[in-house]
């Protein structure tokens, strides 16, 4: 139901989230952050949000099996896809999977003789990954031609943040960030930064508020130098962008195709719900900030962006993170992300609701959950409250994963039966939701109804 109909050929839809891992080059410094291994297994498992880009005839390939209520749940809906999977977490006779092997890349994964044995079996010619990475080209190499895609290298280096500040200069538009290549430079342009204000020091590689740090005062910046410095006479290289703390208003985004020929399709306006530096969900655009943007000339500025990416060798999908200030000013570009990305996920979900003028807020519950939790348990309390979405004319919450939820009970469990490992705490999961409704305020009454059904099953909301 999601996918155009000029397209016939079955596609494999499959992908790592957090690619931006894989381009960052190993000998780059890095800026302070917690370790989170909740986290990590929860990333590892957002490649069952990739349904909506599946037609009938399509394989979407995950790490784990998708929880078959779930699968039941979305194929009533409408969207329809053959499941196919590397771990089925839960099949207790089947072996625990190693950590240096369930975190592997998804194309690493799938060029096993197994896997590759079934996809051959359904001739799939055609390949839709969420991002292009190292892994992408040996799977294709081992695959043989699965369409054509753009080569790693050059994925790489227009979803760098250095390539962002650069193209505004070149499409003739204010450049606001600064590129440093030492701790001492970090120091110096931070001081001159800080006489106005806070600014934000981003990793090239940083994304979600990961490898972003907003660096309010001098002692602050000390910090991160001394942090920074220790890894420099290790040998590691610093390389960031200084960016002023805007003051912004709103937070958008807008999605592209760049076909093989250079032609560019037009997908959609996501509105972002940030919280501070972290993504917090998308909804379509309305039309007064689609008319504002037409007005200001934001469609024009991003076609001359379009064309420099596809001179420089990129062709596929494209999101270009924007934002409007305070004083109405447009920064049209502050990130690209030249890859599939949550907005347009969001935007591939509301094509099916599009005959009956929904339109859905895609975002996400992080979760404590109790002993025992199973996702069929969420499913059917959703339904006997009946706030389960349901399609056609009604409203309500569409739950669209499942593993991202369970995934760290599921192992935790398995480990202490195991007895490998004690676990404290309530396992963290990740609710990831489309809630359906007929505007913000009704949207929030949903969440908040919502975040009651999750109380009541003993479930602690964390944000």
């Amino acid at each position: 139901m999601s996918r155009s109909e000029a397209r016939v050929i079955p596609t494999i839809v499959m992908g790592t989230f957090d690619p931006e891992t894989r381009w960052r080059d190993p000998d780059l410094a890095k800026l302070p952050a917690m370790p989170d291994k909740d986290r990590e297994s929860i990333v590892l498992c957002m490649d069952e949000l990739l349904f909506p880009f599946c037609g009938p005839d399509d394989i979407l390939y995950t790490r784990c099996k998708i929880d078959p209520k779930l699968y039941e749940y979305l194929n009533g809906l409408g969207f329809s896809f053959h499941s196919h999977y590397n771990f089925d977490l839960n099949d207790e006779q089947s072996s625990l999977p190693e950590p240096d092997v369930f975190k592997q890349c998804m194309f690493s994964l799938a060029s096993d003789d197994q896997q590759r044995e079934v996809m051959l079996t359904h001739n799939e010619k055609q390949l839709s990954p969420y991002a292009i990475t190292a892994d992408t080209e040996e799977y294709l190499r081992a695959e043989g031609s699965l369409g054509s895609l753009p080569n790693h290298e050059t994925v790489k280096y227009v979803n760098s943040k250095f390539y962002s500040n650069r193209i505004l200069t070149r499409i003739g538009e204010k450049c606001y960030g600064t590129e440093v290549n030492s701790v001492g430079e970090v120091q110096a342009v931070g001081n001159t930064l800080l006489k106005r204000g806070a600014y934000l020091l981003k990793d090239p590689f940083g994304v979600s508020g990961k490898g972003n740090m907003l660096i309010e005062n001098e002692a602050m910046q000390r910090r991160i130098a001394k942090h920074l410095d220790k890894q420099e006479s290790r040998g590691f290289r610093s390389q960031f962008l200084l960016e002023p703390l805007l003051r912004k208003e709103i937070d958008f985004s807008s999605h592209w195709f760049i076909h093989k020929s250079g032609e560019r399709d037009f997908i959609s306006v996501q509105r972002m719900i940030n919280q501070q530096q972290n993504y917090g969900g998308s909804i379509r655009a309305d039309e007064a900030l689609l008319l504002l943007l037409e007005n200001a000339g934001y469609f024009d500025t991003m076609e001359k962006a379009l064309r420099i990416l596809f001179e420089d060798g990129y062709h596929g999908f494209v999101c270009f993170d924007s934002m409007i200030l305070e004083d109405g000013d447009i920064v049209p570009i502050v990130e690209i992300n030249a890859r599939k990305s949550m907005g347009l996920i969001n935007a591939y979900l509301d094509k099916g609701w599009k005959t009956y003028g929904h339109s859905g807020l895609l975002t996400f519950l992080s979760l404590g959950l109790p002993e025992g939790f199973t996702f069929g348990k969420l499913l059917d309390a959703l339904h006997v409250s009946g706030l389960l979405f349901k399609g056609k004319d009604e409203y309500g919450i569409m739950p669209i994963s499942s593993n991202t939820v369970m995934v760290n009970e599921i192992l935790t469990s398995r480990r202490i039966s195991a007895g490998i490992q004690s676990h404290r705490g309530m396992p963290k999961g990740r609710l990831y939701i489309s809630v359906v409704g007929r505007n913000d305020e009704h949207r929030s009454e949903l969440i908040v109804s919502l975040r009651q059904v999750l109380a009541d099953l003993s479930i602690k909301v964390y944000n």
